[in-house]
């Protein structure tokens, strides 16, 4: 085990962790992790079953005399959002995440991000199904794959695998907060054909990025200045129209702001001056509108000349899309305080004649989610785009009279001293899907604090773990039927 964690209590949440990370499990590659789960708690006596997609439900029987108890559900998933630093080559499909205890905190030791979401969830549940000490009815955990991108784990659940009473969902991200609802979600892939043409002879190869933006979780962090790499990119690229563009790449997934993005294309040498400054105050500008981080950066530099580069009417009408495509916040919930409905630019790729254009769109009303989704692929037909929605899922409901916040809400003010934040989030958590699975389960979702998930700047803060760990055990003893006394 890592020297620092072993220090950290409780140490059962701490031990569990550290063997997560050791474990690559990014999304489509959760396997190892679910089989080294599974090993565990079958180790242990505990029942085992894993369904056709991968999903995991590890069965605790009943406590003797607590049979009659309600069954609870401790539900996280097994996947991680895969995320480096430019400078940084790491293969998340083979390498272990190295962690490195900080001032209260645990971050990466390499420069990626932790996998504390959804990771400390997943060891919070395995601590307390392998727990000797606890005393409780039926508990199970039941851990998704495919979270990340998209759900797809908890979409193909069966009834008999979320068969319960209360599920206690351990994927948030700020303690103190009791979360009763969230955002539904859509992913739009857009697919635009490149009309090419020849280089102009005397012209030189070049390459224009954006570098280093902070990033970070597309419905957490989606009101926040964080900017969007695409769209400064498409920006750019509209100020210098005398740019021939042979490529475009930049973000990765859905859920992840775009932290970088680049063009490939060719210019004449004569303008390469002229292009530095006006990318120079861009540079500017852009900063002006956001939280910059220090290493933040506007870049010219020599690239290979391409072969082809975009027509050039057509080069003008899709950067013009690009640079004005709906990115961000659409709307604000004032009542509940949360984004209400949002956007993210989050991806461009050029694939041989073809751009495919990635967006995510969230909100917490599914119409108005399915309204901007229609918006954005309409915002493309002016350049022959075509659109898929490869992947949508419902909202989660709040239900704030449920019996399961009434109780948690008043141990959690008889623990600290404080009432929580009951809140409903903008991102996207899987109680939607599961209570149409299973309209019949109670549902709330917890965790301790992390911050800058889905980047590589992700933290997970020391002290909030055990006061987090601390609720759970206590919330799962506080919804058992206690064992009628000798007679």
């Amino acid at each position: 085990m890592n020297s620092q964690l072993a220090k950290l209590e409780p140490a059962p949440v701490w031990r569990l962790f550290d063997a997560i990370c050791a474990i690559p499990h990014p999304s489509g590659h959760e396997t190892r992790l679910a089989a080294a789960l599974a090993a565990l708690a079958e180790k242990n006596g505990l029942a085992v079953r894993i369904d056709v997609t991968g999903n995991l439900r590890i069965d605790r029987p009943a406590s003797p005399g607590f049979e009659d108890s309600p069954m609870i559900l401790l539900q996280g998933h097994l996947d991680m959002v895969p995320q480096a630093l430019a400078t940084v080559d790491f293969d998340f499909t083979r390498e272990p995440i190295p962690l490195t205890v900080e001032d209260g905190w645990v971050r990466s030791a390499a420069g990626t991000t932790l996998g504390s979401d959804d990771g400390i969830g997943v060891a919070a549940a395995m601590a307390l199904l392998l727990d000797p000490e606890l005393k409780c009815g039926p508990l199970a955990g039941v851990f998704t794959v495919s979270e990340e991108v998209g759900l797809n784990g908890a979409l193909a659940l069966s009834a008999e695998f979320l068969k319960g009473d209360f599920l206690l969902n351990l994927d948030s991200e700020e303690e103190g907060q009791l979360y009763i609802g969230c955002a539904g979600g859509a992913r739009l892939e857009i697919d635009v054909e490149l009309p090419q043409a020849a280089v102009p002879p005397g012209y030189t190869g070049l390459c224009c990025e954006i570098k280093n933006l902070a990033g970070g979780h597309s419905g957490v962090d989606i009101h926040l200045r964080r900017g969007n790499a695409v769209a400064f990119l498409a920006r750019l690229l509209e100020k210098m129209p005398e740019f021939e563009v042979a490529a475009l790449a930049g973000g990765t997934l859905d859920n992840v702001i775009p932290r970088e993005a680049v063009a490939f294309g060719a210019v004449d040498p004569a303008r390469l001056a002229t292009l530095r400054l006006r990318a120079a105050n861009l540079a500017l500008e852009f900063a002006r509108e956001f939280d910059a981080p220090p290493d933040f950066a506007v870049e010219l530099r020599p690239a290979v000349l391409p072969e082809r580069v975009w027509e050039r009417s057509f080069r003008e009408k899709l950067v013009a899309l690009l640079a004005t495509c709906p990115n961000g916040v659409r709307s604000m919930d004032r009542a509940l305080d949360v984004v209400r409905t949002s956007t993210n630019l989050a991806a461009v790729k050029t694939d041989g004649a073809q751009l495919k254009i990635r967006t995510s769109q969230r909100s917490l009303v599914d119409a108005e989610r399915q309204k901007l989704t229609d918006e954005i692929a309409a915002h493309f037909a002016p350049a022959g785009g075509r659109p898929t929605v490869d992947n949508s899922y419902p909202g989660w409901e709040p239900d704030p009279e449920s019996e399961l916040l009434r109780t948690a809400e008043s141990l959690y003010r008889e623990l600290f001293g404080t009432p929580p934040q009951v809140k409903v989030i903008h991102a996207g958590l899987e109680c939607g899907i599961l209570a149409g699975i299973n309209p019949a389960l109670q549902m709330i979702s917890f965790g301790p604090t992390l911050i800058h998930p889905h980047s590589p700047s992700e933290k997970l803060n020391i002290a909030s773990v055990g006061r987090f760990y601390e609720f759970l055990r206590k919330l799962v003893s506080q919804l058992q039927i206690p064992p009628e006394p000798d007679k």
